[in-house]
């Protein structure tokens, strides 16, 4: 949870409490449960003994990390004043570590994409970060939703009068401190946005039908891809591996009346499943997911998926960024699945940010998003 405060000279913001920090609870009981047992003989709890040697260390390490997320926070404060940034790690009131730089040793803020992984999973995080020309940086926070990192961003980068260097897309996007609530409307009428439109492509999968003031594009499904193949080739071996090696030896160990056979079979039946579904997904959202896309100058909406279709409007007034960039399929769209970056045209908002044209090759989709774009500013 994010909790902040903003003065003339002080900009303050506390990360960690409310319901995050639950997550920690069942660790640390359990881990105090595991020393507190250790203590008591074991003929009054029942059981077997408990040695302190493997009692207090293997409870003692589950009742730190529970303890640092369920009473942990991280606290950022930037002092204009007296020029300075300071990260702070506490335990309930009590400071662990303290790291402090000067603000003149930077000048732009930079928001950038991680990929942080884990032993069973991987996921995307969203650092917000101060820079310098010198090479300096400093870790402010990270979230996992790019929108609260972008918002973050704004609010230091128009605290400190900085410039906003975003990276979240694929390539670096500048902007400026005093245009950072102006929308790309407000932009180009001010002169700070251009727009030129290239010649079409000479292959031009999408259907465009323009009336003078509005735009609708339909695009077919990206289709075929080595991504794909990839994917779908390693899901189907995984599936006959599990039917050969494991579902059918073991019908076979039960004969056609034994009462246990009903649930192996069920089993069998849920766990294939899964498998089977994200086939059918990936199948889905390769051949027949189409994406339909409405520009006016009033707003733009983005209707895509397979097989329920979801549409997302933003106003044009309330857009500030609109342009060609790795699509950010994780939080905003279902994109086909692919090897490499998947580029398509972003539309973002404070509130909320869409995108389409994954899997158009870059020339068609630099002539879409000039169509897109002459109609929204007008």
């Amino acid at each position: 949870m994010h909790l902040t405060q903003i003065n003339q000279d002080r900009w303050q913001t506390k990360i960690g409490g409310g319901c995050a920090s639950l997550f920690g609870l069942p660790f640390f009981l359990a881990g105090l449960g595991v020393v507190v047992a250790t203590f008591i003989p074991a003929e009054t709890r029942g059981g077997d003994e408990i040695p302190w040697y493997f009692g207090i260390p293997f409870g003692g390490v589950f009742m730190l990390v529970g303890g640092a997320i369920l009473f942990g926070r991280l606290h950022i404060d930037i002092d204009r004043a007296a020029r300075t940034v300071q990260k702070r790690w506490s335990v309930l009131s009590a400071t662990v570590y303290a790291k402090e730089r000067s603000l003149s040793e930077f000048n732009r803020v930079r928001v950038t994409s991680k990929i942080r992984r884990t032993k069973n999973s991987s996921y995307t995080v969203y650092p917000v970060i101060l820079d310098g020309d010198s090479g300096d940086s400093f870790d402010l926070s990270e979230d996992r939703e790019k929108n609260k990192s972008r918002t973050q961003a704004e609010e230091i980068a128009k605290f400190l009068d900085f410039p906003i260097h975003d990276e979240s897309s694929g390539k670096t996007h500048i902007r400026q401190p005093d245009a950072l609530d102006m929308s790309v409307k407000d932009k180009f009428k001010s002169g700070l946005e251009r727009n030129e439109i290239p010649d079409p492509p000479a292959e031009l999968k999408t259907r465009v039908d323009y009336d003078g003031s509005s735009l609708r594009l339909e695009i077919p499904p990206p289709g075929f891809n080595a991504g794909f193949a990839v994917a779908f080739a390693v899901i189907a071996a995984f599936e006959i591996f599990f039917l050969t090696v494991f579902a059918f030896p073991m019908l076979s160990d039960f004969d056609s009346e034994h009462e246990s056979r009903v649930f192996v079979v069920l089993f069998i039946v849920l766990f294939s499943s899964v498998p089977t579904l994200v086939l059918l997904a990936l199948v889905g959202n390769t051949f027949l997911a189409r994406q339909t896309v409405s520009v006016s100058s009033e707003s733009v909406s983005v209707t895509r998926g397979w097989p329920f279709r979801k549409t997302t409007t933003i106003p044009s007034n309330e857009i500030e960024e609109f342009f060609v960039g790795k699509s950010d399929g994780g939080q905003t769209s279902r994109k086909p699945v692919r090897i490499g970056s998947s580029q398509e045209v972003r539309v973002i908002a404070d509130h909320a940010q869409t995108g389409f044209g994954n899997g158009l090759k870059r020339d068609e989709l630099k002539y879409l998003h000039a169509l897109a774009k002459g109609i929204l500013v007008s």
